[in-house]
């Protein structure tokens, strides 16, 4: 943050530090909302800077931390780069974390463990519990004559079960007497419930901070607010936006007001419909009342055309849409996201391994091989390889040779086999731990709680052109994204589609109810669903904002669209067959 110090968004995110501050100095946990732009991860590393410099030598000293838990991998690098990965402080995942903490206690493990009824058949059959190891590498549950494997929900489940027990809630607090969780909103509900019942409500334990936005909960199926009985400080500011943005935001979300950086910065946010279509429409269960996927695209690319001769700048300009299923057609990485139907994230924000290696190691590496950057290529490698002869430059050539013709004509699994005979480039431990739980499976089916193997057993399949397509565009090679990939993000320009595909989301319906507030029982998730991923997704832009709606919309909504954008700024598209 480096804007004036008189900005209305600096003052009011002063204010909120100054309130996180003093709920570490008077021993109080607090929960930190902080919206979309507010700058929440620089609030949480603000916190961490100032309890290392008030307690770090202090914490050292007696061998404890201030513990750091995060949502994902890439979030836990960053933060730890920020405090300069600082010996008092542990930045872990969720279950990294709470692994760390369990593989101390075998014996509660062991007890845990064989009070599970759904275990108990496995157990049984290998001769019960006794005095295995207990251990966490493989994420699915296996039992042997000498170890325990737990599965990947293993780890919060029983991190939860253990926090239940006195003696474990005081071993906790004696090694994390500060405890900061990053998205709290994304956190595992069995860890969050644990924390809540046993420290937040009886008003003991360590100091723990939550840091996070309930509207921007779009990993998790439980949207609403929860009720964590600890101070709550609202973090009203948006460093992110112009005003003509920022006001849509806090329309559609009155109660967290945020100020801007900037009052008097350009920009715009409009709304554009095709309601003066009168043609045919979609009619299936998941898409109904919207235009062909032909003339949606059609619609889609001559708005974008327009909004360039009126200013934007497209190699600035970032297009949302709802599904990966539409832009993988599109993009060409459609078994790709069948794969990973439902976890999208896994692959769109790299948390899964394989696709993380080839986005950020193999792919780069290729296209500096085939540009002659030999620099550039072992760089990526790691080092620069012992190459004495010309038998061993030959050997690398062939190598890499025989890698390109794989990436063009092999399967993403070949790509695999081929780079464990070579080495070059070596696989990380992630990705090799894998493929050796498929052999150790001797073509026996993957355990169906073992998701993640399976997932990367059907990625071997796959031709491996797909990856590269897919690297294209998760690397932000293509001007498209979805809105589940972007939260964090933020680009100049935002086109928002919303149009009809996934039976999640009911856009039409979302803006009625915006202005109706008709919530019913049956209504209230999908409509926190969908009302979540418009907010992560018209906040992104930083100076232009258009949204297109591509379904029929009723009088309902269009009052949304005029009250959020205002009646100037919404524009019926005339669409021609």
């Amino acid at each position: 943050m480096t804007q004036k110090p008189d900005n209305p968004a600096l003052i009011a995110a002063k204010d909120a530090q100054a309130k996180v501050e003093k709920c570490l100095d008077e021993g109080r946990s607090f929960r930190l909302e902080a919206g979309a732009g507010a700058g929440k991860t620089y609030s949480l590393v603000a916190a961490l800077k100032r309890t290392i410099a008030t307690r770090g030598a202090e914490l050292m000293q007696s061998g404890r931390k201030i513990a750091c838990i995060t949502y994902t991998e890439v979030a836990r690098d960053e933060i730890a780069r920020e405090v300069e990965r600082h010996p008092a402080i542990l930045v872990e995942t969720i279950h990294a974390f709470s692994w760390a903490f369990l593989r101390q206690y075998q014996k509660a493990l062991r007890e845990l463990i064989a009070a599970s009824e759904k275990r108990k058949d496995k157990l049984e059959e290998a001769g019960g519990v006794g005095s295995k190891l207990v251990e966490y590498e493989l994420g699915f549950f296996g039992v042997d004559d000498k170890r325990i494997t737990l599965a990947h929900d293993d780890i919060p489940l029983y991190m939860s079960q253990l926090l239940a027990k006195p003696k474990f809630q005081l071993l906790f607090q004696q090694q994390f007497p500060i405890v900061f969780i990053d998205e709290y909103q994304d956190t595992d509900r069995d860890f969050m419930t644990a924390i809540t019942d046993h420290y937040f409500t009886p008003k003991k334990g360590p100091i723990i901070g939550l840091f996070g936005d309930h509207w921007q909960t779009i990993y998790n199926s439980e949207y609403e607010l929860a009720a964590y009985p600890v101070e709550a400080i609202d973090k009203g500011s948006n460093f992110r936006s112009v005003p003509a943005i920022v006001n849509v935001l806090n329309r559609l979300r009155p109660e967290l007001t945020q100020a801007v950086a900037a009052p008097a910065a350009a920009g715009e946010a409009r709304f554009f419909h095709t309601n003066q279509f009168t043609g045919a429409r979609t009619n299936t269960p998941h898409s109904r009342a919207d235009l062909f996927p032909e003339m949606a695209r059609t619609v889609r690319e001559s708005l974008m055309q327009r909004l360039q001769g009126e200013g934007w700048d497209l190699g600035k300009t970032k297009m949302l849409m709802l599904t990966h299923n539409v832009l993988a057609a599109e993009q060409g990485y459609p078994s790709i996201a069948k794969v990973f139907s439902g976890r999208n994230d896994a692959f769109a924000r790299k948390e899964d391994p394989s696709v993380r290696f080839f986005a950020e190691t193999l792919e780069p590496m290729a296209e500096a091989y085939q540009a002659s950057k030999y620099g550039e290529l072992f760089r990526l490698y790691g080092a620069r390889p012992a190459i004495d002869t010309q038998a061993d430059k030959q050997s690398w050539r062939n190598d890499m040779d025989a890698l390109m013709t794989l990436r063009n004509e092999g399967t993403i699994g070949g790509v695999l086999e081929h780079l464990q005979a070579t080495k070059r480039p070596v696989l990380p431990d992630r990705v090799l731990r894998r493929e050796e739980e498929l052999r150790q499976l001797n073509g026996q089916p993957v355990p169906e709680e073992a998701t993640s193997l399976q997932r990367h057993q059907a990625l071997r399949e796959i031709a491996y052109p797909e990856m590269a397509a897919l690297v294209r565009f998760v690397e932000k090679q293509t001007p498209f994204a979805t809105q589940h990939s972007v939260k964090g993000a933020e680009f100049e320009n935002v086109l928002v589609v919303l149009g009809g595909g996934w039976n999640h989301y009911n856009w039409p319906l979302l803006l009625e109810l915006i202005e109706t507030k008709a919530l019913t029982a049956a209504n209230a998730k999908g409509f926190y669903r969908a009302r979540n991923l418009f907010y992560v997704s018209i906040s992104r832009p930083m100076k232009r904002l258009a949204v297109l709606a591509t379904q029929t919309l009723s009088a309902t909504a269009l009052t949304t669209a005029a009250k959020l954008f205002g009646e100037a700024n919404v524009e019926a598209l005339a669409v021609v067959e």
